[in-house]
């Protein structure tokens, strides 16, 4: 596993069911549906076969180097970024991550045998799938996998732990590695 943390960088993200021109032009473009009743389906970069990832009015979805969007739920939202005059600045923190190479263990294996994370070794452009925010997502094998959070129980085991996949260039532009 490698320790990394966000760069300062400025975020664009805007809260879903305020009806920010943000939201607005990610529904006229496509990559935000809005589904009515509050629910949304939001087309990141790893969302496949015409499906998004699906969030709730009071999400917030912000926007990688490219301008696609991701959903976040409003309590990490909120708790890892703070409003500036422009927008937002997520709040540099050491999260581990895991990518093509490194030895398969800890988090990484407890993903693959909960089957919540996929690598398929014949598949370079699907290599990595999970099921994240109602959906199946994919991503190639440069993608890394970010970990935001992994809970352990009291004899150290692994119980829970939320992550990410993260494209291969998204993640050179956006984080510092701390320790390789």
């Amino acid at each position: 596993m490698i320790v990394m943390k966000r760069q300062n960088l400025p975020v664009t993200a805007c809260r879903l069911g305020d009806g920010t021109a943000l939201e607005r032009r990610l529904i006229a473009s496509g990559a935000l549906r809005d589904l009515g009743g509050g629910r949304y389906e939001v087309f990141s970069r790893e969302a496949q076969n015409g499906a998004g990832e699906l969030a709730r009015a009071g999400c917030f979805v912000k926007l990688d180097g490219e301008g696609f969007p991701y959903p976040n739920s409003a309590e990490y939202f909120l708790s890892n970024h703070d409003a500036t005059a422009d927008g937002y600045v997520q709040r540099a923190r050491p999260l581990e991550a895991w990518r093509e190479g490194q030895p398969v263990s800890g988090a990484v294996r407890f993903l693959l045998d909960s089957g919540r994370l996929r690598i398929d070794r014949q598949d370079p452009l699907r290599r990595y799938s999970a099921r994240l925010w109602g959906t199946v997502l994919s991503a190639d094998r440069n993608a890394v996998i970010v970990f935001y959070e992994v809970r352990r129980g009291p004899a150290g085991t692994i119980e829970d732990a939320q992550f990410g996949l993260v494209a291969g260039d998204e993640f050179q532009k956006t984080y510092d590695i701390i320790k390789p």
